[in-house]
């Protein structure tokens, strides 16, 4: 594990909430290596604590004495200083109205207690990963944001449409028409999180980068319901292969929001339209690729049998050749009447006349089986 952190560097802060003791050991064993973990019993304490010590990630429990962990957590995410803080909730219960619950609050991930520490130490490498990642990506974001408003001040909302399905036919693999799509959301100052599934599997992506493992479940319920789902600010888009996640429709206003949702369902029905022919010319090219290899095979093959065939019939001349030799030499020193010699000579040529016409007919058919392997090498050429 020690190869994805630089341990001589600063070790990150992570701030566990919970009243549980054994719980507070658990994770300090887990994370000592890289990590160092402050522990607090209640929210109340760490929202205390949080004003002098700012943590890199935030451990909370859900269900806790005073505030629980949503509660908790919605109160980090309206304070500066942590608001980009990643929470991770812990719980007893993985229904997934509680994970909507951490959604709603705001809150990366969700751990089901009792957890294994190994994989616990994994999951908050991958997290603090994450968020170094998205640091990264935070000036860019804005970049493209500025880019978006001066867009909307040229561009009306069906032409911001147009502009985005027009995109999507230059996108020839499902990473960039995930990003065509969330960059369509840009365009219309909207933020949210784009799912698309194929046959080698799914991916899901936010304009941090990939999602969280909550906002991945959370839009991989949402698939399973209705096409369009409205839940507060939040809407869900579902096609076939493509999910929309918005995360802040403008419910404040109804004929913007009427029109957006109409707008962005276009936009993700074009998304799955699009993919569909991403995998057709995928699994095109696939087949391209077999038959090629496949006629390559058949065009070796015919090759050697045509060589040997045209071997065998040169020869089956020479054998008839040295047998008519063979057999003028034998009546010289046999003493035949003419009558029986002219017999015996007309019945061995006639025997070896046919073996040559046969020969012969099959020329033409040599002939025809030439051809085909002229015609099938000069179509791999092309």
């Amino acid at each position: 594990m020690q190869d994805n952190f630089d341990l001589a560097a600063s070790k990150r802060k992570v701030m566990l909430i919970d009243d549980e003791f054994f719980i507070h050991d658990l994770v300090g064993e887990a994370l000592d290596a890289f990590c160092d973990v402050i522990s607090v019993e209640t929210g109340d304490d760490a929202l205390m604590a949080a004003q002098h010590w700012t943590p890199n990630l935030i451990l909370v429990d859900v269900e806790m004495p005073g505030i629980d962990g949503y509660e908790t957590c919605r109160r980090f995410k309206a304070m500066a200083a942590t608001a980009g803080v990643p929470v991770i909730f812990l719980s007893g219960h993985d229904q997934i109205e509680d994970r909507l619950k951490g959604y709603e609050a705001g809150g990366e991930d969700y751990l089901t207690k009792p957890f294994n520490p190994v994989e616990f130490r994994t999951k908050i490498q991958n997290v603090l990963s994450m968020v170094e990642q998205r640091g990264e990506l935070k000036s860019r974001v804005e970049d493209a944001t500025q880019t978006a408003m001066t867009a909307m001040t040229s561009m009306g909302e069906m032409g911001l449409l147009l502009e985005v399905l027009k995109n999507f036919n230059t996108c020839l693999n499902c990473e960039s028409l995930v990003d065509a799509m969330l960059a369509g959301l840009r365009l219309y100052e909207l933020q949210g999180a784009v799912q698309i599934r194929t046959p080698d599997g799914k991916l899901t992506k936010t304009e941090q980068g990939m999602a969280t493992p909550l906002e991945e479940s959370v839009i991989d319920h949402m698939a399973k319901m209705e096409r369009i789902m409205l839940f507060k600010n939040r809407m869900s888009i579902t096609y076939e292969h493509v999910s929309l996640l918005v995360n802040n429709m403008p419910v404040g206003d109804a004929d913007r929001c009427g029109r957006l949702r109409d707008h962005l369902a276009m936009l993700a029905e074009g998304a799955n339209v699009r993919l569909q022919g991403i995998l057709a010319m995928q699994e095109s090219n696939r087949r391209g690729t077999a038959i090629e290899q496949t006629v390559i095979r058949i065009s070796n093959a015919l090759r050697d049998i045509d060589a040997d065939q045209r071997q065998s019939q040169i020869n089956t001349s020479l054998a008839v050749d040295e047998a008519m030799d063979q057999f003028d030499r034998v009546l010289l020193s046999v003493a035949l009447s003419e009558a029986q010699e002219a017999y015996f000579s007309n019945t061995i040529k006639q025997g070896l006349d046919k073996i040559l016409n046969s020969q012969s007919n099959a020329i033409d058919l040599q002939d025809k089986l030439t051809t085909i392997i002229r015609e099938l090498k000069s179509a791999l050429a092309k």
